[in-house]
């Protein structure tokens, strides 16, 4: 690398937060730039520097370190060490904002592929296939296989089921399929609702309904779940009359019969009937469910009310939930708390208030997520004397919402100028140390210096929470 290249990066890494962990990636950049990519040795390298990856560089800290490595296949190299054979699979979530943080996956991918000449270790392509997946790379999914198939290695059910995840196009599940018949292996359910889903939300009907009628060459048995996820491509293709003719093909089957409609089924049939404006079908959903003894749960009431708000039919939104309270298939306190939420978010401010207030004084507790969601909605609206009563109210009545809603309160507070309501809110965050996203608490910071908070401003620097989630 260049020395004024060399400079740069080395700046760049200077803003990592501590100086512990710049002298670790002070330590990183030296080995990394003394070995080329392609090199077996930095592998090794990296071991010599770091006997244990895991303590030198924290999996938290990942996304924020790969962007500024000096290049992107270093950069994948340098993850592929991290995550050693033995190391347990990330979560989806880590692995989706590993996929967000490294940098040109498309290129990087095929050029690690192409410099490596042995095969890798099983759980290093799952673990690149599943990063492709997050960040929808369907020509470096296929890539990943085909490297598998050239080693002569014949990829498990979980691989070929990434590769489809990040599949576009019937074209792309078609070559997975093609890649899956060549290795001799049989689909799982899995893969076949992944396929069939992935076939109907690129329109190919045809080619999904002719997978299912194949199901029993593989031992597999046509269920409700892989005719929902045919259901639900068919609704994000946006054909929702095939959609309504495949439910009454489900419903024509005998009852107890694995392909009967359920509840699933009927909330994605309900979503697409709203998103298409056929507000009042989607009413009448409910009662094609109560013919078959189909209960509603708490999604269904979610998806259903949401959408005959959102047409502005408050009337029927009431209506539906009464109806469901009365036949008791779904808790009272959960109907009412979906229709406040449901009410806030689509801009019904007036009969979001009167609700919450009327139940209240009824005794129908607010959940958590309904208070965030009202305390939140409040602020935006530049209300934030209004939501600190709310918010004051709820906690009396033992609602507690959730940690951030109190950092985004404050912070409205001081920027509305209410400032004996924002110290009294203030000196509530301190007591129980509830820790404030690092940018809010610098601009409150700011603020509450402005209108002689010192003291308060420097509980709450405190309290400043990075972005990987931990306190500075």
């Amino acid at each position: 690398m260049p020395p004024r290249a060399s400079l740069l990066l080395h700046r760049r890494l200077s803003t990592l937060p501590t100086h512990r962990d710049q002298s670790k990636v002070a330590a990183l950049l030296d080995v990394l730039t003394s070995a080329p990519p392609s090199s077996a040795q930095l592998p090794r390298a990296l071991s010599r520097a770091f006997p244990s990856s895991p303590d030198a560089f924290p999996l938290r800290t990942l996304p924020h370190l790969l962007p500024l490595l000096p290049s992107p296949l270093l950069s994948l190299r340098f993850l592929i060490w991290r995550l050693t054979p033995f190391s347990p699979l990330p979560s989806p979530l880590v692995l989706s904002s590993l996929a967000t943080s490294l940098p040109d996956l498309s290129s990087s991918v095929p050029l690690l592929l192409s410099s490596s000449r042995q095969p890798l270790p099983p759980p290093h392509y799952a673990l690149l296939l599943n990063i492709s997946a997050h960040a929808g790379l369907f020509p470096a999914s296929l890539a990943i296989l085909r490297h598998m198939r050239s080693f002569g290695l014949v990829p498990d059910a979980a691989c070929f089921h990434h590769a489809l995840r990040a599949a576009g196009s019937a074209g792309d599940v078609s070559g997975v399929l093609e890649i899956m018949s060549g290795c001799g292996a049989s689909p799982t359910i899995p893969v076949i609702v992944t396929a069939v889903h992935k076939l109907a939300s690129a329109g190919d009907f045809e080619g999904a309904h002719r997978l299912i009628d194949k199901m029993p060459e593989f031992g597999c048995v046509p269920n409700a779940v892989v005719y929902t996820a045919i259901l639900d491509g068919m609704c994000s293709f946006g054909n929702v009359d095939a959609a309504e003719r495949l439910i009454e093909e489900m419903e024509g089957r005998e009852p107890g019969a694995n392909c009967a409609p359920n509840v699933v089924t009927y909330t994605c049939l309900v979503k697409c009937l709203c998103g298409k404006g056929r507000v009042m079908e989607a009413l009448g959903v409910l009662d094609r469910m109560a013919k078959r003894g189909v209960m509603p749960n708490r999604v269904f009431v979610r998806t259903l009310v949401e959408g005959v708000c959102a047409d502005q039919r408050v009337a029927s939104a009431y209506d539906v939930v009464e109806r469901l309270v009365g036949d008791g298939s779904v808790p009272s306190w959960q109907c009412y708390n979906v229709l406040l939420i449901c009410l806030w978010r689509v801009g019904m401010v007036a009969e979001a208030e009167g609700l919450a207030q009327n139940m209240m004084k009824k005794g129908v507790q607010l959940t958590p997520l309904a208070g965030s969601v009202m305390v939140r909605e409040l602020c935006v609206r530049k209300r934030s004397l209004h939501a600190y009563h709310w918010l004051g109210t709820m906690e009396e009545n033992g609602v507690l919402c959730d940690f951030d809603v109190y950092g985004t309160l404050l912070l409205a507070l001081c920027e509305e100028g209410h400032v004996h309501e924002a110290a009294g809110l203030g000196r509530k965050v301190v007591q129980r140390g509830i820790y404030v996203e690092a940018s809010c608490a610098d601009r409150l910071v700011e603020l509450l210096k402005q209108y002689g908070h010192e003291e308060l401003a420097s509980h709450i620097l405190g309290l400043r929470r990075s972005a990987e989630g931990l306190p500075i």
